[in-house]
């Protein structure tokens, strides 16, 4: 299957969180292509403008600004919280190597969703 990949340009990967098991979200991509019947995430295709279906696209994320170690100093940060960051397309883009170099001996906990597949 096709899928429909796009980048978009962002000002920042990091993200408020709500979520109680972090401070931040950082999510690398938006949708994914592995189109999971079940997908908790879908209803991120509301966010998207995108008309197809979940599962067929994928938005890499590119931001040039770099993470903010200050503002994550002893905080905790969710990777990937409404995506696979090491989805078939991480080959390609290598957005969360990126990301993750920068947090690379940082004084941040990175939590991560576990998989179901």
């Amino acid at each position: 299957m096709n899928i429909i990949e796009k980048e978009i340009e962002v000002k920042d990967y990091l993200t408020k969180s709500n979520l109680p098991a972090s401070d931040y979200v950082i999510n690398p991509y938006v949708g994914c292509p592995h189109g999971c019947k079940y997908c908790y995430a879908s209803f991120m295709k509301r966010f998207t403008g995108h008309k197809e279906e979940w599962g067929t696209f994928i938005d890499v994320k590119r931001c040039t600004k770099p993470i903010s170690k200050k503002k994550l100093k002893g905080k905790a940060v969710f990777l990937a919280s409404v995506t696979d960051c090491y989805n078939s397309f991480e080959e390609k883009y290598c957005i969360t190597q990126s990301i993750l170099k920068q947090l690379l001996n940082e004084d941040v906990q990175l939590v991560f969703q576990q998989s179901h597949r």
